[in-house]
């Protein structure tokens, strides 16, 4: 069963952009933000640090995909593979665009820097919490059940950070 879905025609996996959310999610905790408003200086930071291991992260499944792909048909790539490649683990790359369109327009409030990454892991929690209820309707679970859902995978995903954050702090 195909559970991927549409967005202004961008097809996405929801594997990818979960797996991407939490990537992200543990970049921003680790991140040294400070305590003072946005400058142009932390601007470029959190784009790089928005970007990078997204982009690592990417890369690294285009380069497996792409073995994976040629030892199962026992060929080489094609055109046709290799865009279908490229599109398929940039999916990883766009959970970027709203945390970056975040912080831009809260720092345009002059929020504290520890603030506005605060704001953007509320939110990825949030949206794994989204996704979590999404599963339970998808598995056919009861209204109540969800909201377990959600709040489990919410959970679950501030663990992760939180180890995270044990290991690098």
């Amino acid at each position: 069963m195909d559970l991927d879905f549409t967005i202004w025609r961008v097809t996405m996996d929801p594997h990818r952009i979960i797996y991407s959310t939490i990537l992200l999610m543990t970049a921003y905790a680790i991140y040294n933000e400070g305590t003072e408003p946005l400058t142009t200086r932390p601007y470029l930071e959190l784009g790089a640090l928005s970007l990078a291991p997204l982009f690592a992260l990417s890369m690294a499944h285009v380069f497996s995909d792409a073995l994976d792909l040629q030892i199962r048909k026992g060929r080489r790539l094609t055109n046709h593979d290799r865009r279908h490649l490229l599109a398929a683990n940039l999916q990883y790359m766009y959970i970027a665009i709203p945390p970056i369109v975040l912080i831009v327009l809260l720092s345009l409030f002059h929020m504290p820097a520890t603030d506005v990454i605060r704001v953007v892991l509320v939110l990825g929690l949030l949206s794994l919490g989204w996704w979590g209820y999404y599963a339970g309707r998808k598995a056919g679970v009861p209204v109540l059940r969800r909201w377990i859902f959600a709040l489990n995978y919410s959970f679950m995903g501030a663990v992760v950070i939180g180890i995270e954050l044990l290991l690098t702090h």
